[in-house]
């Protein structure tokens, strides 16, 4: 089948989405680029994957993001895999590796590093990523989450230093670490979710009545886990919601 740029567009109108995200649906079926596609004044689509197409159009349709739809997201440059057993990377969460990079601007230091709640793992990895002398211990309760931040540590050339730990947060940690990096589930449990949020797994989005629940927790067990000097960078905190920085001695056990 032989689509020009005038059928692509009607087809985005007839399923109510937007010719770029149309597009870049496409680009991922065919193996190539938005640009390519952009710039093509007709594009070839093979009958099978014509039909895939059609199926990827339906399901965005609906509120199915398309990071969900085609299985990856990009988070600070770099690509990971996701799924529905993982919370889609967020542009928010990027500021936790600005944080962190103000904390320890020398790159080449070597750092150990814990990664609560990782998901898909982007935070520790993408530090990996950055620090080359760094290791990331990856900790998540779900084992089909923690297999994707494995995957994704593969994929990105840093399974050398990572280690993986099923463990609901701190319990089946040991040791101390120069920082905590953590995005953990801070929605209210009566709020009601909408859009791409809906394909999320619950047990990475609410965190309790006040949304706060494992906020505290974390907060209350994470001097026993950190060096003298060490820093938690942390989503999620009530007094602003984005990535806070809390360094020892700021806060302490006893706090919350």
């Amino acid at each position: 089948m032989i689509l020009n740029k005038s059928d692509l567009v009607g087809l985005a109108e007839s399923f109510g989405i937007p010719p770029r995200e149309t597009l870049l649906l496409l680009a991922h079926i065919l193996s190539t680029n938005y640009t390519s596609l952009f710039f093509a004044k007709e594009t070839h689509i093979p009958d099978v994957d014509y039909r895939t197409f059609l199926d990827y159009l339906r399901r965005h349709s609906t509120g199915e993001p398309i990071a969900k739809i085609i299985e990856k997201k990009e988070f600070y440059g770099l690509e990971f895999k996701t799924t529905r057993d993982t919370l889609d990377p967020r542009p928010e969460t990027e500021k936790i590796i600005d944080l962190f990079r103000e904390g320890y601007p020398d790159t080449t230091v070597s750092l150990g590093i814990l990664d609560l709640g990782a998901g898909t793992g982007c935070i520790g990895i993408t530090i990996l990523s950055l620090y080359p002398a760094a290791e990331c211990t990856f900790v998540d309760i779900d084992e089909k989450a923690l297999n994707i931040a494995r995957y994704n540590s593969e994929n990105l050339g840093v399974s050398s230093r990572s280690k993986f730990i099923e463990s609901d947060w701190f319990s089946m940690v040991e040791g101390k670490f120069d920082a905590i990096v953590t995005n953990p589930p801070y929605v209210r449990e009566d709020y009601d979710l909408r859009g791409g949020t809906l394909f999320d797994p619950p047990l990475a989005l609410f965190g309790g009545f006040d949304g706060q629940r494992d906020v505290h927790n974390i907060l209350r067990s994470a001097t026993k886990y950190l060096k003298t000097n060490g820093i938690l960078i942390m989503e999620g905190l009530e007094i602003s919601g984005l990535p806070y920085i809390l360094k020892m001695g700021e806060f302490s056990a006893n706090d919350r």
